[in-house]
């Protein structure tokens, strides 16, 4: 991994809007302009390898990369290629770095992040297109959390989905997605897996309770064939928490398996009554 200390106020999934208040992050980074935007398709995206040689995250990107990506012409390259190209400006280049805030040592997240290249120096000064949180990273940690693998196909398509919709309407948010896209949201399946739901959620009979659009309990084998498939009527869950045991936050978002065009996003303070899980107030809310 390019270990870095940035994070984008302006990240897709409004990464800091649960920090904010609380956490000052490492310094903020430059935000691509709308002409920025509007160039990054003619650009080639360079997809920097992780060098992590134990770690399966440089294979699933490869793969997803083949399956998912369609805006830009893309290159495979390793870290040391990165750092000789990335003064480009005229290049777009697409890695895995670390967020840490700066009070707490402890928080730390793993982030997918589509920039520009830029002249200058300093790494935070690349023209941030979007950036998404994947899962929380522990210093303790000997390899890398990857549980969010089977999913990143459709991370995917939600980077190339944002950046195509500001090209187009500079500053849109995930707000402003959310709410285009949720009276949608019935229409459609959500399928989550069992592991990421409360336990008074954790079988369909029980979410009938607090939701009464059409899910599904499937394995994330079913999930990842349902994003190669491109499935237009699947919606899945992509959560990220610091685990059972640990305190913090837990991010919660439902996009298209298809697309990646986002449905709900929702951040809960974790505690004894609110675990690391989609929690039945979060059924209530779809």
């Amino acid at each position: 991994m390019i270990t870095l200390k940035r994070i984008s106020i302006h990240a897709c999934f409004l990464f800091l809007l649960c920090f904010v208040s609380s956490y000052a992050f490492s310094q903020e980074i430059a935000i691509a302009t709308h002409a920025q935007y509007k160039n990054f398709v003619n650009s080639t995206t360079y997809v920097v390898k992780n060098d992590n040689p134990f770690g399966s995250y440089n294979a699933a990107i490869e793969q997803a990369m083949k399956k998912h990506w369609y805006l830009t012409k893309y290159v495979i390259i390793t870290s040391s290629e990165f750092e000789k190209k990335r003064t480009d400006r005229d290049a777009s280049f697409l890695f895995l770095s670390e967020a840490i805030a700066e009070k707490r040592e402890d928080l730390r997240f793993n982030i997918l992040n589509v920039v520009m290249g830029s002249k200058s120096s300093n790494m935070n000064n690349m023209p941030d297109l979007g950036s998404v949180p994947l899962s929380y990273s522990f210093e303790d940690e000997e390899f890398e959390d990857e549980g969010y693998l089977y999913r990143i196909g459709a991370i995917l398509r939600f980077i190339q989905y944002y950046i195509d919709v500001n090209s187009k309407r500079p500053d849109t948010d995930i707000k402003t997605l959310v709410k285009e896209n949720s009276k949608d949201i019935k229409s459609k399946e959500i399928w989550f897996v069992k592991d990421d739901l409360d336990n008074d959620v954790n079988t369909e009979a029980k979410i009938a309770n607090f939701y009464s659009g059409q899910v599904r309990i499937v394995t994330e084998s079913e999930i990842e064939a349902a994003i190669d498939a491109r499935n237009p009527d699947v919606l899945i869950l992509h959560k990220l928490g610091p685990g059972e045991g640990n305190s913090g936050k837990c991010l919660k978002f439902i996009i298209s398996a298809a697309d990646g065009i986002p449905y709900y996003y929702n951040i809960t303070e974790i505690s004894s009554k609110n675990p690391d899980a989609f929690l039945s107030s979060d059924f209530k809310k779809l």
